[in-house]
This record gives C-alpha cells, sequence and structure tokens, in this order.
C-alpha cells in the first residue's frame, strides 16, 4: 500500500505540523483531506485547512482514530499531557507514533500501550525545503513495512539516516546548519576584508560551496582525497590550510559538535 492509501494524524498545529504538511502536499504523495491536523488552538487549524487543504479534527483522539500514523508535534512540556489523554482515553491498537519532540525518549510512549510501534524523528531545518536530513530511530515494535512507508514518507524532506536512539542527540549536533551558516558568513567576510564588496562576495562563496558539494557527491572520492587535489605543493591553498591548521580549525569545528551534544542531553534530561 502506497502513502497515498495512508492517513496520517498530526498532534499540534504549530510550525514543525505546517513543514509536515508543506512538503507532503507539495510531494503529492497524500492528498491534503488524508491529513488531519488536532489543536487547541481552532483558529490555527483553520489558517491550515485554508492555506493547504488539510482536515481538522475535533480532537486528538478524533485524528488519531482516522490515522495510520501520528505525529507528535506539540512542545516537549506539552508531551506527558498528551500521553495522559491517551493512556486515559485508549489508544487504539494498529497505530505508529512519530515523536518529533525534543528530547523526548520512545519510552515516553510506553505507558500508552503494550507494543505501541514509535518513532523517534529528527528532521534538521533545511527539511522545509525538502533539502534535509532526518535521524530515525525506531523501538522494536515497529514493523518492516511500517518502516517502507516512513522512509517513503521522510523521503518528503530530504535524506534520512537509520540511528540507535542514544545517537539522536549526536546527529542533531552534526545536522544544524548553524555551524555551516557560520562557516559560509566567514568566507563571505574574508571576501569582504580583501576589498571585494558583499554581493559579489556571497556569490563567490555560494558557487564555490555548491559547486564543491556537486564534485564531492559525483566523484566517489573522500573529502580528504579532494582536500589533496585542491592543494598545490607550495601553492596558495595550502597556505590557507597551513593557517586553519595553525589555529586549530578542525579541532574548534570537533569541540563545537561535542558541546552542542552535550547540551542536546543536559536538555533532554530535563524533560525526562
Amino acid at each position: 500500500m502506497s502513502l497515498k492509501n495512508r492517513t496520517i494524524a498530526l498532534i499540534g498545529a504549530g510550525h514543525i505540523t505546517e513543514i509536515i504538511v508543506t512538503n507532503l502536499v507539495k510531494a503529492d504523495n497524500i492528498a491534503p483531506p488524508r491529513l488531519i491536523a488536532s489543536d487547541p488552538n481552532h483558529k490555527r487549524l483553520e489558517e491550515l485547512h485554508n492555506e493547504y487543504g488539510i482536515s481538522m479534527a475535533k480532537n486528538n483522539l478524533d485524528a488519531v482514530n482516522r490515522a495510520h500514523f501520528v505525529f507528535i508535534n506539540v512542545l516537549p512540556n506539552i508531551v506527558n499531557e498528551v500521553v495522559k489523554e491517551f493512556r486515559t482515553k485508549g489508544f487504539p491498537r494498529g497505530k505508529v507514533i512519530i515523536t518529533v519532540a525534543g528530547g523526548i525518549p520512545m519510552a515516553t510512549y510506553d505507558t500508552i500501550g503494550e507494543g505501541l510501534p514509535v518513532v523517534r524523528a529528527l528532521p534538521n531545518p533545511p527539511s522545509q525545503v525538502g533539502k534535509g536530513i532526518a535521524a530515525l530511530a525506531f523501538n522494536p515494535h515497529v514493523t518492516k513495512n511500517q518502516k517502507k512507508d516512513i522512509f517513503e514518507l521522510f523521503a518528503c524532506f530530504g535524506d534520512h539516516v537509520v540511528v540507535r536512539e542514544d545517537l539522536v542527540n549526536a546527529v542533531m549536533a552534526l545536522s544544524s546548519p548553524a555551524i555551516t551558516y557560520m562557516l559560509f558568513q566567514s568566507l563571505i567576510d574574508a571576501g569582504i576584508r580583501a576589498g571585494i564588496d558583499h554581493e559579489t562576495s556571497a556569490k563567490i562563496v555560494s558557487r564555490t560551496i555548491t559547486g564543491s558539494m556537486a564534485v564531492w557527491e559525483q566523484r566517489e572520492a573522500t573529502p580528504h582525497e579532494l582536500l589533496i587535489e585542491a592543494s598545490t605543493p607550495g601553492g596558495i591553498s595550502i597556505e590557507s590550510l597551513f593557517a586553519l591548521e595553525k589555529y586549530a580549525f578542525k579541532a574548534a569545528l570537533m569541540e563545537a559538535i561535542d558541546s552542542a551534544i552535550r547540551r542536546a542531553d543536559e536538555l533532554s534530561r530535563l524533560v525526562e
């Protein structure tokens, strides 16, 4: 059965839900009426309905009862309320929960029902334009066919990697575009410092980055091999690499990722 025959419940109608709806509607994988949103803010539901043609649920259980997959898109501090509601009012069997609430472990949902399939998903910000990468962790109750549907679902946002749940925070840190944007801006500023105007410098950096990515993706070579290829002995590029090594560029990047992982772990403990 393809995604076109699936129905998806969206618990929460915030920014994440709109990103999911936008990409699914754009990909034409699921008819908009098969996307059913639930949120206490009825005005917000109407906005999404009018903009994308999705369905509006009377409440969370109404959405769940009509769906195959259930996205939990609420803020982390609201997750326990949702879990309590599902536990006390009853959660129908055969549904798959996909939680994108940051820092919430899959075990949080165990009290809803025995043998409940749960997926922890973490799409990064570029997913909003269909160019993202999502970390996916599965509990043992997710079947092979359910995984197949979920892979097809997340293809609408870009690509995905399957990881153990304890590595989700590491993927979150590594896939954040913040460091990448800072690198871009630093290169642009270097061009400006050298006397190039901002617009021209930004264009040069943008084209260099997209071109380098194209070479990396099309050639079956490692970044290290491409680095050697781009560095003529005694030339200009090797001099710039020497300066980066002198100021511990690689170590700084690795420490930045480590710091982000530690912070993500701290936040996860706060919401457990």
